[in-house]
């Protein structure tokens, strides 16, 4: 019997509340304001909130604030 092997994907980078107040130089009310605002893509993950690298970059470049 052949074995099938499956290549493991890679992680996504996920930034967490704190950091993202870190990145944006924000207070923590601002950023849980964002956090939860219906167009960011965070998730909850848990009892944490996170938001994927890439979706934060795409959600940025949308808003165009990079």
């Amino acid at each position: 019997m052949d074995r099938v092997t499956i290549e493991p994907k890679p992680m996504p980078i996920l930034y967490s509340i704190s950091e993202v107040c870190k990145m944006f130089v924000i207070s923590k009310q601002t950023c849980l304001k964002l956090f939860h605002s219906k167009d960011f893509p965070a998730q909850k993950y848990g009892r944490a909130y996170k938001v994927e690298a890439n979706a934060l970059q795409e959600y940025l470049s949308k808003r165009h604030i990079l």
